[in-house]
């Protein structure tokens, strides 16, 4: 029963809101939806083999074991922050709520804060940048549609909602809901 002590200890705390898939049924998704985007002309065993050979599928796969690893709270967590920045020059925070189909072709200089909540079938392009305001006047991160594609270079700060189907074009700085 959710509340009630057991043994002496105090009832664990119980997230609200959105929450990270299953890993695995994560990466599946995720891993269909980058040889979509790729146009990949291999089926079967090729398919996988093409998708396993782009840092940004393997940028993803950190991001996801770290942001598990965070909803655990195990800090193990941060060593899957660390390696995706020294491997693939991203900054993927655990803490980050991502829904299955995201696609990281090209993950270098991508910098993604905690408490950013990002949608399913989503498209991030290298350089781009979501995370918090900095003011202390408006707090809170980005929460991210489906099907949204972030193009080169595109930062989100802040408390800002970005629609389903939206593309935020190449250099675009969103500080408010789009």
């Amino acid at each position: 029963v959710q509340g009630v002590p057991v043994s002496g200890r105090e009832p664990a705390a119980v997230p609200s809101g959105p929450r990270n898939p299953p890993v695995l049924a994560a990466l599946r998704v995720d891993a269909r939806e980058l040889s979509a985007v790729k146009g990949s002309q291999y089926r079967g065993v090729a398919a996988v083999l093409d998708v396993l050979s782009l840092p940004g599928f393997w940028a993803v796969v950190l991001w996801r074991i770290g942001n598990a690893l965070h909803d655990r709270g195990n800090p193990l967590a941060r060593l899957c922050y660390f390696a995706n920045t020294v491997l693939f020059g991203t900054e993927l925070a655990a803490g980050a709520v991502v829904a299955p189909g995201v696609v990281m072709p090209h993950p270098v200089g991508v910098g993604v804060a905690s408490d950013v909540i990002i949608g399913a079938r989503c498209r991030i392009m290298g350089l781009v940048r979501v995370g918090g305001s900095g003011r202390p006047d408006r707090p809170g991160h980005a929460v991210i549609g489906d099907d949204v594609w972030l193009m080169d270079g595109a930062k989100v700060f802040g408390p800002v909602r970005v629609g389903d189907r939206t593309l935020v074009s190449s250099g675009a700085l969103l500080t408010r809901d789009v």
